[in-house]
């Protein structure tokens, strides 16, 4: 359908465009779809003025697609502003996709102002601090979305943060595994609980925890040192104990 759209007459595709950019969307030609988006909208919207269309909805998906998070959670937002109910949690998510956490954060006190506490807006708001290194803020926030909806790995990952930067290693720990048995591939939540473990004197754990997140980013030069520290200390001989 959508290679017979490309040979048909511009007014044969403007009258029936729902179907070309259906077309376009099923056969994920996305840098095609968003061309024809971007031409529909100020000819549509000329007559009528700005409205949730699908023009608007496959737009903001082309641009996820196509890796342009940042934009993508931009034509989110303003999806979610005409109407979209879905728009500001897709928003939330490609923020967090661009790692964009001044957005991020307005997004979801966006979303917490319409849906006052959705566990996923605070998870999303909990992130946001964190990573804008608010740990003390972030904390009691995640805490409220984990008592809401304890399935939510990267909420017990960046509480995992919050703990180790107040030296809080044990807890810490604890919480991580939390974050690794829901998503055991997290490279972050490996990373920070080999942090604690190593504080708590746990080399050979601290050292297996870095192993394995170096294997999912080899060309980390941190992950790398704490990988070195962590195999210098596991190797050295217990201390004896005392009679």
């Amino acid at each position: 359908m959508a290679d017979w759209f490309e040979t048909v007459p511009p007014g044969t595709r403007g009258a029936y465009y729902e179907w070309w950019l259906l077309g376009l969307k099923r056969s994920q030609r996305w840098d095609r779809l968003l061309t024809v988006c971007e031409a529909l909208q100020p000819q549509v919207e000329a007559k009528t003025g700005p409205r949730l269309a699908s023009y608007r909805l496959y737009r903001a998906q082309a641009l996820g697609q196509l890796g342009r998070h940042a934009e993508a959670a931009r034509a989110q937002a303003e999806n979610g502003l005409l109407g979209d109910p879905d728009g500001l949690p897709n928003a939330c998510t490609e923020a967090r996709m661009a790692q964009d956490w001044t957005a991020l954060l307005a997004y979801a006190d966006e979303q917490l102002a319409k849906k006052p506490g959705d566990a996923y807006a605070l998870a999303w708001k909990g992130e946001a601090l964190a990573r804008m290194d608010h740990f003390a803020e972030a904390e009691p926030i995640l805490r409220e979305a984990l008592a809401k909806d304890p399935k939510i790995a990267y909420a017990w990952n960046n509480l995992g943060r919050c703990l180790n930067e107040r030296k809080a290693w044990a807890e810490a720990d604890e919480v991580l595994n939390q974050a690794l048995a829901l998503q055991p591939g997290q490279l972050e939540a490996l990373f920070n609980r080999g942090r604690a473990r190593f504080e708590l004197k746990r080399y050979k754990e601290s050292r297996d925890d870095f192993r394995a997140a170096l294997a999912l980013q080899p060309d980390n030069p941190v992950i790398a040192e704490n990988l070195r520290q962590a195999e210098r200390y596991a190797a050295l001989p217990a201390p004896r104990s005392r009679r």
